[in-house]
């Protein structure tokens, strides 16, 4: 489901908002002193005084304490650091957090990387009854970002947030794909890599994108719903004689959801919000639409494509949600039958399906930032709820790296990290801007050129030294924005010999670089090589099947990504020369093990 039906200013608050929950969750050192900032909306002054300039607010978050002092006004103020703001906060907003540790708890995080743990730490400091458990991805986060190749960000990106991929961007005319009246373009795989991050997300804001969503009547209540739709169109309530049975009370109806659906009241409440804006102004819900007017969809239920809220309309009328109240409680049961039972149950799985990468189109929506936007209207009912007992499955995924991904700058600068060309006699397959593995032979000392787009510079070795045999050999392009891809070329070099880059500013031979792997013993005449064994399946030839090979296949038949030669021929499992949906099938039946490729 898209968010075309989100106002826009909501969609700059949201922004605004996750770039600050970025600054506030870097990595701290061992010897920080930590705070909570017990409060909303609390300044950060560039003195002890609450006459003094104001560098930001803060609410209800963890900040670096630095030291303190008493203000004029008698009261202790500390000086923290939240993010890249430096300042005081009087000190009755702050609670120092101690560092005796837990060793009960020690041991229920021990499963976490230990990038994890001091998030998790500084969350129990105020939250003692919350659990949180490792749920360990089958892949690297490099992999699930490659999988998520629909997500989508706002028309008012910066330029640097939108891809440039196949499919994303028009290199001839210099214009960006677009959705819904222009609304929406891809977004770059950085911004993914980011959100699809946990732990940019562990903290008192946004953890709620982990919490499990099944409705326990005993933790949520009336009450509850009402703290999250305040100051919303939902706390108004609404006007029907055809609708009276919860006397016109959201709340009510979103109870009774909850209580046949399954579904956390508190999750429907927030969802609605981020479906319809704060005010509800959408035609979705409006009632009124031409044609199809009494009907409502307050889950945006199927409403995508050109027409999202006629689509979404159509649906509504479809399944007979000719009140609010059938809408509400219609549509959270098609949440709870298609995602919540269906093992997708938190915001995060719900929006980015890595754990059944056979259905990685069933989410719920492609706006990038959904599944923290989400989990941040929720925290409006549990920030003061020190006591509560709530479950986080948060996602670990395989070779986590130390470093949390960063969110890129918004700027002007172009994700534009492709070659225009690679041009060498032999190369296999021709070259083509989305195609990054490719093979050469040659008999001597050879010169590759390459020529990148406006903006984007080659940044390897302008020479490679080869042996007699086969070298792999990168090349690095780095785009306008900062980041990088990688081309691989095998060379079979027939002796030892340079291979030379010009990349434009002339060749500089120089003591040329060493391929990745080592030199073979040179043979003055090598033996005639053995046929490469292609495994059926594998259309990342790497010798074995896996998801990347079904994300592979499928990004092909989306028409995203391109194989050649031998990735082609590993693709297409069926033999039949051509990859289609059989040669799909026959991947996820051996990933299942129903058969067995080889």
């Amino acid at each position: 489901m898209n968010k075309a039906a989100k106002p826009i200013s909501l969609l700059l608050s949201l922004a605004i908002l996750l770039s600050a929950a970025y600054l506030s969750a870097l990595p701290l050192s061992a010897a920080a002193q930590r705070a909570y900032i017990d409060a909303t909306d609390v300044n950060i002054r560039a003195d002890a005084t609450k006459n003094s300039k104001s560098y930001g607010k803060i609410s209800n978050d963890f900040v670096t304490v630095n030291g303190q002092k008493k203000g004029t006004d008698n009261y202790i103020w500390y000086n923290i650091t939240y993010g890249s703001i430096t300042g005081y906060i009087r000190g009755d907003y702050v609670t120092l957090i101690n560092d005796q540790t837990d060793k009960t708890f020690e041991e229920q995080i021990a499963e976490f990387p230990e990038s994890y743990r001091p998030f998790l730490r500084e969350l129990h400091a105020v939250y003692p009854n919350w659990k949180f458990y490792a749920d360990n991805i089958s892949m690297t986060l490099d992999e699930a970002v490659q999988l998520e190749v629909s997500l989508k960000v706002s028309e008012y990106a910066s330029l640097s947030w939108r891809a440039m991929d196949k499919g994303c961007y028009d290199w001839t005319s210099g214009k960006w794909s677009s959705f819904e009246s222009g609304r929406w373009n891809y977004v770059s795989r950085e911004v993914i890599k980011y959100y699809m991050d946990p732990r940019n997300f562990l903290n008192a804001s946004y953890i709620y994108s982990f919490m499990q969503q099944n409705y326990d009547p005993s933790r949520q209540n009336e009450d509850g719903v009402k703290s999250i739709i305040k100051g919303t169109f939902l706390e108004k309530g609404y006007s029907d004689p055809k609708d009276t049975a919860y006397g016109g009370s959201y709340s009510k109806v979103i109870m009774a959801a909850a209580q046949s659906s399954g579904v956390n009241p508190y999750v429907l409440a927030a969802t609605i919000i981020q479906e319809q804006g704060v005010n509800g102004t959408s035609n979705l819900v409006s009632g009124k639409y031409p044609g199809y007017e009494g009907y409502y969809n307050f889950f945006n239920v199927k409403a995508n494509g050109e027409n999202p809220v006629l689509n979404g309309l159509i649906y509504a009328q479809n399944s007979n949600w000719n009140t609010r109240s059938a809408s509400i409680i219609g549509g959270a049961a098609f949440c709870g039958n298609n995602y919540i039972k269906n093992g997708q149950n938190t915001y995060f799985y719900i929006n980015y399906n890595i754990k059944d990468p056979n259905n990685i189109n069933h989410q719920y929506a492609q706006a990038v930032q959904n599944a923290a936007s989400s989990g941040y209207f929720v925290s409006k009912t549990y920030k003061n709820l020190k006591n509560a007992e709530l479950d986080f499955l948060i996602p670990v995924y395989e070779d986590m790296p130390s470093a949390l991904s960063a969110l890129p700058a918004k700027n002007s600068n172009l994700n534009n990290y492709y070659f225009n060309s690679i041009s060498v006699s032999g190369l296999t397959p021709s070259f083509s801007r989305f195609t990054y593995s490719y093979d050469l032979k040659v008999t001597g000392d050879t010169t590759v050129k390459v020529t990148m787009p406006s903006g984007a510079s080659y940044v390897s070795a302008n020479s490679y030294a080869l042996g007699a045999g086969i070298n792999t050999v990168r090349l690095k392009v780095k785009s306008q924005s900062g980041y990088t891809t990688d081309y691989v070329i095998d060379v079979n070099a027939s002796k030892a010999c340079t291979l030379y880059i010009d990349s434009g500013n002339g060749i500089v031979p120089g003591d040329p670089a060493e391929p990745d792997t080592p030199d073979p013993v040179p043979e003055p005449e090598p033996e005639p090589e053995e046929p490469v064994k292609i495994l059926r399946g594998d259309a990342s030839g790497d010798g074995k099947i896996s998801l990347i090979d079904l994300a592979l296949v499928q990004r092909y038949l989306l028409g995203i990504t391109d194989l050649t030669g031998n990735n082609y021929i590993g693709a297409d499992a069926s033999g039949d020369n051509k990859i289609s949906l059989i040669d799909l099938a026959l991947i996820q039946r051996h990933l299942l093990g129903l058969i067995v490729l080889s």
